[in-house]
């Protein structure tokens, strides 16, 4: 693997320092990347015999650095945040602290090792979290190879895809986990559930790509099938699922999907499109990287991130639950998703951005999944920001880019941080803060000007 020379250094670091650590505290974030991560520490730590204790968090806030400063860790692991709040790090006063990280940087790490790829100018989109784990634990031994497919899953959960396609380190980590046979890559349709769902189904559960009419309506995707010389049913009676279709009807049915997205003003039909990963280390639906990634992400977002880790770890137990959390989630999802859809006044057009206010009618939880998936649906042109109400007088806000949009999000909200009383970070094309309810408005028109600088 090409891992550029200052990189393979910290990661040699950070290995170094991790061997001689015995007690480990370690803390992640909540959504897919995050939770690849922790089961990427988590497995490589239990292999090397090490005693640890794990947390998953919505975000490294000043309450949080305060409770682990409690503790009194001697050693602690950062995995999938960290970078952008190194000042509270710091605070921790950990004897030992390993950051692997991707975000945006915040400040300096005093004692310890950080890695990220920032740190040695690399582009924020070609490794994720889980890929800086990753790329930690093989470093700490070949064994871990095993573990690539867990990256892969953590990147495409961090949207870190160029046209549904993996670049930078992120497409050799593919490329590894395609040697060792934990995954195989293939190109099709980038459907929901492709591998375990009946076709309507997987059409209903997909939303990115946005089908209209098709996404989360049953009967949608149901009356797109029956138009189509296509049996929902093989022969022995069971669901189609996509996997079962020829040739001909992958052919037809793509065709109608395109027509769908044409005809309702989506210009980039195409997206339909795309790499398709493989995991043989799973059974079922699972198999399928985008749904296993979709299914931790649910299991953050539902407070079950200790369903998500065990799961990537094979625990069956936990395999059976996710399921239901799973069922859960999109059925909340639906719900949020519908409401919004059907209440033009929830998105006001601002200069420079539509604003999604979701205070007091969506969760926390999941204002940056809906931002996700109506932003290349309703915000096609301009930056999609989501408000929902969280805690201790604050809001949450979310901000989802447009692909062939030159905004960088995650620098803007860096920009906001050094000026303002804010707790952010993200991407390039994702971002968000937690903001003083009383200075939503601050932050919304500071953010306004600094995207009309970049436009």
């Amino acid at each position: 693997m090409n891992i550029p020379e200052e990189l393979d250094v910290l990661l040699g670091e950070a290995a170094e320092k991790f061997r001689d650590m015995e007690k480990i505290r370690i803390v992640s974030h909540y959504d897919a990347d995050g939770l690849s991560s922790a089961a990427i520490v988590l497995a490589a730590s239990l292999r090397e015999g090490k005693t640890v204790h794990l947390s998953i968090v919505k975000q490294l806030r000043p309450e949080v650095a305060e409770r682990l400063k409690k503790e009194n860790n001697e050693n602690i692991v950062f995995t999938d945040l960290g970078s952008g709040h190194l000042s509270l790090v710091n605070e921790i006063g950990a004897d030992n602290t390993l950051v692997l990280d991707h975000h945006h940087l915040s400040g300096k790490l005093n004692s310890g090792v950080h890695v990220n790829p920032h740190l040695v100018g690399m582009e924020e989109d070609t490794l994720s979290g889980a890929g800086v784990t990753y790329l930690f634990a093989r470093k700490l031994d070949d064994k871990n190879k095993d573990l690539s497919a867990l990256a892969v899953v953590g990147a495409i959960g961090d949207i870190q895809e160029e046209n549904w396609r993996m670049n930078g380190l992120n497409k050799e980590i593919v490329k590894e986990a395609e040697d060792i046979g934990t995954l195989s890559r293939g190109e099709g349709l980038r459907l929901f559930g492709r591998l375990s769902r009946p076709i309507h189904k997987s059409l209903q559960y997909t939303t990115r790509p946005y089908i209209p009419d098709v996404s989360e309506s049953e009967s949608g995707a149901v009356q797109l099938i029956s138009n189509l010389d296509i049996d929902l049913k093989n022969g022995d009676g069971s669901w189609k699922k996509l996997v079962d279709l020829d040739k001909e009807e992958k052919k037809e049915l793509a065709s109608a999907i395109i027509k769908k997205r044409v005809t309702n003003g989506i210009e980039d039909a195409g997206e339909i499109f795309g790499n398709t990963y493989t995991l043989s280390c799973f059974d079922g639906r699972l198999q399928d990287a985008r749904e296993l990634s979709t299914s931790l992400n649910a299991c953050g977002r539902m407070s079950q991130a200790d369903v998500g880790i065990l799961s990537c770890l094979g625990d069956k137990d936990a395999l059976g639950e996710m399921k239901s959390v799973v069922r859960g989630y999109k059925r909340t999802l639906g719900k949020l998703i519908r409401m919004v859809r059907n209440n033009d006044d929830m998105i006001e057009d601002m200069d420079g951005f539509n604003l999604l206010d979701g205070v007091g009618k969506i969760p926390e939880n999941f204002i940056g999944t809906i931002c996700s998936i109506l932003q290349s649906d309703i915000s096609k042109d301009k930056v999609l920001m989501g408000i929902a109400e969280s805690v201790n007088g604050r809001v949450k806000i979310s901000m989802r880019v447009p692909d062939d949009l030159d905004v960088n999000v995650g620098e803007i909200v860096g920009d906001i941080e050094e000026t303002m009383d804010i707790e952010g970070g993200g991407h390039e094309k994702a971002g968000g803060a937690y903001v003083l309810s009383e200075e939503k408005d601050d932050f919304i028109g500071m953010v306004s000007d600094k995207i009309d600088d970049r436009t």
